[in-house]
């Protein structure tokens, strides 16, 4: 309620207007007593005293009656706890939800009493909460084992068979490389290791001209030699034939040997010079021919094995990546089959669902009006990802308040808060802010839209056996504590343009006075500056109304009514 310093200003102990015309009265007498001789000029200064003093017994009077019945505070110093109180309701801090995780549409075929508590002995005992139809679920498990079993077989074959390749591959390879090492040894045994290392290096000799090489060895060199020790024998044996051949004819012509041995020594030249043209033939012929032959002939196959090394190990890797293609297809369609196994037994498994949380049993559309078309009851069809029970623990009780925007900032986790129930005039609570929602409630939006409210969870202290979820409670949350400060009741405040004002008794005056205000409850405001500690103001008609619990300052900081009025 706001109020004008003018109109504060009634409750003025001396009128001035009143007090005008009570001097102007007063000056016209003086007026005449100036005029007035003699005796008469006494008895009119006795009359004059007598009405002066009556004036002023009146107006005294006239303030008493002003100041009668004003509910009045003396400002004092003291603790001024500031708190946010809103209306809430008790719920179970920690609830499990059974959800029907089983895809598909489900009949219930039993379920557990609403209201029964379940207990430890229900958990140990695996008691039964609800369980849904599973026939289908039952026939597919037995196809897909057989489909499990089909697939396991292709996939182990599928691997022995890439264990056969690999050992086929590494046979394979080695017959390759023995290939390999044997052409080059045939190689080296016919041009000797050091030719034969030149040649596989450089790769560009004329293998005719490896002949003359200085380096060559092996049976080339070799051949080479015995043909050239051929043509030289050859020629020694001409030489001796020839030189016998001479001797013959001297010997012919003393007669001492005949015609015919002469004949034969000169046959036998003839036979020794035809041989050495076969030994320098031979040895041509091995030189032109055989010896190029032979190289390129040993060279080419010892290439010809590297390029078949090369195949196999191409041909080897690509055996192999078949393989394991096969392998890793019928791993996946194995996996695949496998996983849709357990998925079905996970499933099926899901389709009974046991007590695991001890707690209350309550039916997830009991606080649902809008699914009683479809109760959770045995026969009802449920979907995939329904709630179908919640089930909240009492040991775990507190409370939830939803905060208008307005105050939700002043709300943090872990603050102090006092809950009281309806069902308890006697019993308050402590507890601490556990959780603030970062979104407003979207049902009360729905309904309300032009007001936003934030859920805030209350953890307890301590609980009771009368607890129960979705009792009403007040719920007040402490934000701020204020120690020694100046502190009136907000009914002695009133505001005018933006300030703010009380009304202060000085005595027997009435003042108002502009004082700075800071922070508050529903009950108390903390004063800043413009009033002194043991000054008394005045409550302003109109804003008492109220009813102040009486709870410990220390704890509440409320405002005691009794303790707050002045004579």
């Amino acid at each position: 309620m706001e109020k004008s310093a003018a109109e504060a200003n009634k409750f003025s102990l001396f009128d001035k207007k009143q007090w005008q015309k009570t001097i102007d009265f007063i000056t016209s007498l003086l007026g005449r007593f100036k005029i007035l001789h003699g005796r008469n000029k006494f008895l009119f200064a006795g009359g004059l005293a007598l009405i002066i003093l009556f004036l002023l017994i009146n107006m005294i009077s006239q303030g008493r009656k002003k100041t009668e019945g004003l509910i009045t505070y003396k400002v004092k110093r003291e603790d001024l706890v500031i708190s946010v109180i809103e209306g809430g309701s008790l719920k179970a801090l920690r609830s499990q939800k059974i959800i029907n995780e089983v895809p598909g549409q489900r009949n219930i075929l039993e379920v557990i009493d609403e209201g029964i508590v379940i207990t430890e002995k229900d958990i140990q005992d695996s008691r039964v909460l609800i369980k849904l139809d599973s026939k289908d679920l039952e026939d597919k498990i037995e196809e897909l084992r057989i489909s499990v079993e089909n697939s396991s077989s292709s996939y182990i074959q599928a691997q022995q068979n890439l264990e056969i390749q690999k050992k086929q591959n590494e046979s394979n390879i080695k017959q390759a490389e023995l290939k390999v090492k044997f052409s080059k040894i045939d190689l080296e045994k016919y041009l000797g290791k050091d030719l034969t290392s030149k040649l596989v290096d450089e790769k560009e000799l004329n293998f005719s001209e490896l002949i003359e090489s200085a380096d060559l060895g092996g049976e080339a060199l070799n051949r080479k030699r015995e043909l050239e020790n051929q043509v030289d024998l050859a020629k020694e044996e001409v030489a001796r034939a020839r030189d016998t051949l001479e001797w013959s004819e001297k010997l012919s012509k003393e007669e001492y040997i005949t015609k015919s041995e002469l004949e034969a020594d000169r046959f036998s030249l003839q036979q020794k010079e035809a041989s050495i043209e076969n030994a320098k033939l031979e040895y041509q012929l091995f030189l032109d021919y055989d010896f190029p032959k032979q190289v390129e002939k040993l060279f080419s196959d010892y290439e010809e094995a590297l390029n078949e090394l090369d195949r196999t190990k191409a041909k080897a890797k690509s055996e192999l990546i078949k393989y394991e293609t096969d392998v890793n297809s019928k791993k996946a369609t194995y996996l695949e089959r496998k996983n849709n196994l357990d998925k079905t037994k996970t499933e099926l498994s899901q389709c009974t669902i046991f007590a695991s949380q001890p707690g209350l049993v309550i039916y997830a559309t009991s606080d649902r009006p809008w699914q009683s078309q479809d109760p959770i009851q045995p026969g009802t069809s449920v979907r995939y990802r329904q709630e179908l029970l919640n089930i909240p623990d009492f040991s775990t009780m507190g409370a939830e308040a939803r905060i208008h925007e307005s105050s939700v900032e002043k709300i943090k986790q872990g603050q102090k808060a006092f809950v009281s129930v309806d069902v308890s005039d006697k019993e308050i609570f402590t507890g601490k802010v556990r959780k603030v929602s970062p979104m407003p409630d979207a049902i009360f939006k729905w309904m309300n839209p032009d007001i936003n409210v934030y859920p805030v969870e209350i953890s307890l202290d301590n609980s009771a056996d009368f607890l129960k979820p979705g009792m009403s409670a007040e719920v007040e949350i402490i934000v701020e504590k204020l120690n020694d400060v100046l502190t009136i009741p907000t009914s002695a405040v009133s505001f005018s343009g933006g300030d703010a004002f009380c009304t202060v008794l000085r005595g027997r005056r009435i003042e108002t006075r502009k004082i700075e205000l800071g922070s508050s409850n529903d009950e108390m405001v903390h004063v800043k500056s413009g009033l002194k500690e043991g000054e008394v103001v005045a409550m302003i008609p109109g804003q008492m109304g109220y009813e102040i619990q009486k709870i410990p300052a220390e704890e509440k900081g409320r405002f005691d009514k009794n303790q707050s009025k002045t004579n």
